[in-house]
């Protein structure tokens, strides 16, 4: 199989090497060896092949990488449906499932998979992380996705998250707005700050905790990319698991270097982003009523939480 995968190079990655770049951009494949694959004429930069992995990229460089994989990374295809009416499915996915085809995913993808079931183009509405477990939305017609879209800012959703730390509020809310930072070594991650220009919202209530952990309820009154994993880590709770804005940013580093090792998941204590998509509620445009889908709490919670109580 070959697998195509195109960047548009955003802003804040303007003038990184192109090796860092991809490396942070489709992590599947480490630093070095996204090394190889440019010494191997493999990536394709605004049009034409490149050797040059020290090669500095501008906003706006268009990256292709052309790569021919036997077997895709192995994934959980766990899911669920959840609910169904004649435009809508709700599925409940596992926790290592990407939602839509991305660079080395395509087969091991919930839309791939869900498309052969129904034998039809489905839409995705919403979109979780391939280690969020939880709710994901497709419409079965291009109407209905428009249809829902157009309502789903007016969303209530709900993530429950096992997060470090055990001493939360019963209820709090980070009111504080998120944004990149040219200086970062992480050029991906999103910051909290009063300076950043994307205000956003959660707004969270601790159920119970349990050694060092607590179990939060989320709910992002905002839509922000990475919110919740940015705020929790922000006010001192980050997610268990999560590589990205967890207890260390040298674990994603090294993650981006070496790839998934046994030493990453020992420090960070869980195998995945301890962060599950709980329940979504959204006035349906179509069937003109309330529509409240829940996902129950996934079996990896269960047995973490039992274990340490």
């Amino acid at each position: 199989m070959t697998a195509i995968a195109e960047s548009l190079v955003p802003k804040q990655y303007a003038h990184q090497r192109i090796d860092a770049y991809l490396a942070q951009r489709f992590t599947y494949l480490s630093r070095t060896q996204w090394q190889r694959e440019i010494l191997d004429g493999k990536v394709i930069y605004n049009g034409s092949p490149i050797i040059n992995y020290h090669k500095k990229i501008l906003e706006g460089d268009l990256i292709h990488y052309l790569g021919r994989f036997d077997e895709e990374p192995p994934v959980d295809p766990t899911f669920s449906i959840i609910y169904e009416d004649k435009d809508l499915i709700g599925v409940n996915k596992s926790g290592n499932l990407p939602v839509h085809p991305s660079g080395i995913f395509y087969e091991n993808t919930l839309l791939t998979i869900l498309q052969k079931n129904y034998n039809q183009k489905l839409h995705p509405i919403n979109r979780i992380d391939r280690e969020t477990s939880g709710i994901v939305l497709f419409a079965k017609n291009p109407r209905a996705c428009s249809a829902v879209q157009s309502v789903f800012k007016n969303v209530t959703k709900t993530y429950i998250s096992i997060v470090h730390g055990i001493q939360p509020p019963k209820e709090f809310t980070i009111d504080i707005p998120l944004g990149t930072r040219d200086d970062a070594r992480i050029k991906k991650r999103m910051y909290a700050s009063r300076d950043a220009d994307k205000p956003s919202v959660t707004q969270c209530k601790k159920i119970f905790t349990f050694e060092e952990y607590s179990l939060l309820k989320v709910r992002p009154l905002t839509g922000r990319f990475h919110q919740i994993r940015a705020h929790l880590n922000y006010a001192g709770f980050p997610i268990l698991g999560d590589k990205l804005y967890g207890i260390d940013e040298n674990v994603y580093l090294e993650f981006v270097k070496n790839g998934s090792t046994s030493r990453i998941h020992e420090i960070l204590g869980f195998h995945r982003c301890a962060l599950h998509s709980r329940s979504i509620m959204f006035q349906h445009p179509i069937l003109k009523k309330i529509i409240k889908i829940q996902a129950p709490t996934p079996e990896d919670f269960k047995k973490f939480i039992e274990e340490g109580r």
